[in-house]
C-alpha cells in the first residue's frame, strides 16, 4: 500500500525454497541459521518439505515436479501480514525466480556446491547441448581452462535430453539462475578465489557471496545416541591422526563387489578405520566387524560426520567428493581420499587434489573396482604420520583459512555481513504489494 503516493516499506522477511533432498537441503538449513542470527534479518519463513527421496530418484527430474509450488506460495505470501521481501531459493529451483519476480522482490540463489562446479555448470547450459560424448570437454573461459572426459562432466548435464519437455524445463531452470539479483556459494574464499571472482564477472551484477563453510554455524548440533556415545569413546582411546574415516554420503549404497574391495582394504591396511555404511547393513563383508573388532568400527544409519570428521584421532576421510562431505573435511583438516562417482564429484575432486594437493586420489568411478591391495595402501599411507607429508601440510593450512574465514574479520564473515547490509537496502526498496 501506499500513502500520501509514497510507498510503504516493509520489514526484511526472507522465504526460504529449499530442494527436498539432504545434500540440498542441510547447507540450506545451516545458512538458514546463520542468517538468522544477523539482526538485519530477523524473520524467515521455509517451506516443510521432506529431506527423504524414494530410491533412484532423479534430483534433476524431481525439480521439474517443484514449480507447482509456486501458486500455492504466492497465494500464501500474498496472504501473510508480513509478505516476503527476499525469496532464497536452492540452485535447483530456478523457477522460484518467476515467484521473486510475481513478489516484486530480488532473489537470491543459494549454491550447495563449489563456485568451480557454479561456473562450470552456468558454463556448460549456455553452451551446445547435448555434448559429444567422444571428445573431452573443454571449459576454456573458465581460470585455467580445465578439461574434463566426457564421463566426468556433472551428470544432470550429460543426462540433458535436447527436445525433451522436462529436461528443456530442467534447462531453463538453471539458466533462471543468471537472473537472480545475488548468489549465495557455499564455500570461501582462499579455496575458490579464482572462480568466485569468474562469477562475478560472469553474472554480472557483482553480488556474489561465498559464507562458507556454512557447517560452522553449529545449528546442527544434537544429543548423542549411545551408539555415537561408544564410537566417540573408542576414538578416544586411539593416536592423534590414525583413524581413516569412509563414507560415500546418505545417496550412495555400493554394489557388492565394490563393498568387497573396499572391506578387504580396510581389514587388510591395518589402520584404524569407521566406516559408515548407512541404513543398508548388507554391504558388510561378512565377519568383517568380528575380524577387526580393536581397530574398527562400523556405524549403521545416520552418522555424525562432522564431529566425527573433527575428533583430533581422525586422520584420512575416504570420500565421493561430494561438496559438502568435501568441505566437512577440509575443515576438519584432514587427508582427504578422493573416489568420485557422479554428478558434481569429479569437479571436487580435481579442486581438491589438482589445485590445492591437500587429497590424494584414491580410486575413481561409480562402477570402480580397485585393487584391494592398492587400496589398502593407500589407506595405511593415510594415516602413517612419517607419509605424504606435503599433502598433510596443504590440508592443514587449508582448514586453518576455511576456520579464520567464518570468524570475525575473515574473508567468508565479510561476505554474510555485506550480503545483509544489501539484502536490507534492497528490502527497503521493495513496495508494499496491494492484495
Amino acid at each position: 500500500m501506499s500513502t500520501n503516493g509514497v510507498p510503504s516499506r516493509r520489514r526484511p522477511h526472507a522465504l526460504l525454497v529449499p530442494f527436498p533432498a539432504q545434500g540440498h537441503l542441510l547447507p540450506l538449513l545451516d545458512f538458514a541459521h546463520r542468517l538468522s542470527t544477523c539482526h538485519s534479518l530477523p524473520d524467515s519463513s521455509a517451506p516443510d518439505h521432506s529431506s527423504h527421496l524414494p530410491p533412484g530418484t532423479h534430483h534433476a527430474l524431481l525439480a521439474v515436479h517443484l514449480p507447482r509450488l509456486r501458486e500455492p506460495l504466492l497465494s500464501w505470501a500474498r496472504s501473510h501480514p508480513d509478505p516476503p521481501t527476499i525469496v532464497i531459493s536452492d540452485f535447483f529451483l530456478g523457477w522460484a525466480q518467476h515467484l521473486a519476480d510475481d513478489l516484486r522482490v530480488p532473489r537470491v540463489a543459494f549454491y550447495g556446491v563449489g563456485a568451480f562446479t557454479v561456473a562450470a555448470l552456468d558454463h556448460l547450459w549456455k553452451g551446445t547441448l547435448p555434448l559429444d560424448p567422444s571428445n573431452s570437454v573443454v571449459l576454456g573461459p573458465l581460470p585455467g581452462s580445465p578439461a574434463f572426459p566426457y564421463v566426468h562432466v556433472p551428470s544432470v548435464v550429460r543426462s540433458y535430453v535436447a527436445g525433451n519437455p522436462d529436461w528443456e524445463l530442467v534447462r531453463e531452470g538453471f539458466l533462471l539462475n543468471s537472473r537472480a539479483w545475488g548468489a549465495v556459494v557455499n564455500s570461501f574464499d582462499e579455496m575458490e578465489g579464482e572462480f568466485l571472482e569468474y562469477l562475478n564477472r560472469c553474472f554480472g551484477h557483482g553480488r556474489v557471496w561465498a559464507i562458507g563453510p556454512v557447517a560452522d554455524s553449529g545449528c546442527r548440533g544434537e544429543e548423542r545416541s549411545s551408539e555415537a556415545e561408544q564410537l566417540f569413546s573408542w576414538l578416544s582411546t586411539c593416536p592423534p591422526r590414525s583413524v581413516v574415516y569412509a563414507c560415500f554420503g546418505s545417496m550412495y549404497k555400493p554394489p557388492p563387489a565394490q563393498a568387497a574391495v573396499l572391506g578387504a582394504a580396510l581389514e587388510a591396511s591395518g589402520a584404524r578405520f569407521v566406516w559408515a555404511v548407512g541404513a543398508d547393513v548388507a554391504v558388510l563383508p561378512e565377519g568383517l566387524e568380528e575380524r577387526t573388532a580393536e581397530r574398527g568400527r562400523v556405524v549403521r544409519g545416520w552418522a555424525p560426520q562432522v564431529e566425527i570428521l573433527r575428533h583430533a584421532a581422525v586422520g584420512a576421510f575416504l570420500t565421493h567428493c561430494g561438496w559438502n562431505s568435501t568441505l566437512e573435511g577440509v575443515a576438519a583438516g584432514v587427508v582427504l581420499l578422493a573416489w568420485p562417482m557422479k554428478a558434481d564429484q569429479f569437479i571436487d575432486a580435481r579442486l581438491v587434489v589438482d589445485l590445492h594437493g591437500a587429497a590424494v586420489r584414491a580410486a575413481e568411478g561409480a562402477d570402480a573396482v580397485p585393487d584391494p591391495a592398492t587400496l589398502a595402501r593407500v589407506f595405511a599411507d593415510a594415516v602413517d604420520c612419517t607419509k605424504w607429508e606435503d599433502v598433510r601440510a596443504k590440508a592443514s593450512a587449508l582448514a586453518a583459512a576455511a576456520a579464520a574465514g567464518v570468524e570475525e574479520g575473515g574473508s567468508s564473515f565479510v561476505a554474510l555481513e555485506s550480503m545483509v547490509k544489501e539484502l536490507e537496502t534492497a528490502c527497503l526498496n521493495v513496495e508494499s504489494v496491494d492484495r
